[in-house]
């Protein structure tokens, strides 16, 4: 989509065909204290140079695992001979079709086949919306996450193979209470022999408010070569 004018009056830009576009932050800014899977973490965060303290600048050291906060699962988090985050190409993280699909809020959900049947051939991504983020913080969010099944992962890159990534609302797209299923699902999306192209997997989003008039999305991994995976910037353009 080319953006030509920006609209300070509403916070959006207008396209080229005159539709005003608004942008959001799909993905969960950084802080402190992160819900992780089963638990919690700290980002390590030191200051090493200070304004205050007489140098010539503000410099930060961070530190954490790069499976922390909102970020994407490549194949090779599972799979050795899979790809790694630098191994894929700017557009490859540019989605210009994808499809939300709104489920309810329930504890320990399983997302089974049927639940994605309504994806749209042409979908190159989809975004499950759950309410579940409204818990983000709570230890329900990190011990009774919704997840999938394996056979889900199975369907959608056998039936829907234009999905290049899948993202959601909670924490894993491993179920807490069936971790061993977890591990299966994760091989089904991943793995780089599977059938069709392997399904990216963006955990821990921020999918909250009205969201229905997504037309593009695009994410922003942190690109470090030799990684697995890594955390990720992820930007929604909402048709006003």
């Amino acid at each position: 989509m080319r953006l030509d004018v920006i609209c300070h009056q509403c916070a959006c830009r207008v396209d080229s065909k005159g539709k005003r576009v608004k942008y959001v932050f799909l993905s969960h800014a950084l802080t402190r204290e992160l819900p992780v899977y089963g638990g919690g973490a700290n980002l390590e965060i030191t200051q090493v140079k200070s304004l205050e303290g007489g140098d010539s600048s503000n410099v930060y050291r961070f530190g954490m695992e790069n499976h922390w906060g909102t970020h994407v699962d490549c194949p090779a988090h599972f799979f050795q001979n899979g790809m790694r985050i630098s191994d894929y190409a700017a557009t490859e993280w540019i989605f210009e079709s994808p499809f939300l699909l709104e489920t309810g809020m329930n504890e320990n959900r399983v997302i089974i086949p049927e639940d994605v049947f309504s994806v749209p051939e042409t979908a190159d991504m989809l975004l499950i919306k759950t309410g579940f983020a409204c818990l983000r913080g709570s230890e329900k969010y990190v011990m009774k996450n919704p997840g999938f099944s394996p056979e889900a992962g199975f369907w959608l890159r056998k039936n829907r193979p234009a999905v290049r990534a899948v993202g959601f609302d909670f924490v894993s797209l491993s179920p807490f209470h069936n971790r061993e299923m977890g591990r299966e699902a994760h091989r089904a999306f991943l793995d780089p022999e599977g059938e069709n192209a392997p399904i990216r997997i963006i955990e821990d989003m921020h999918l909250i408010g009205n969201i229905s008039r997504l037309v593009s999305v695009w994410v922003a991994p942190l690109v470090i070569e030799g990684l697995d995976s890594a955390p990720c910037t992820v930007i929604g353009a909402l048709e006003e």
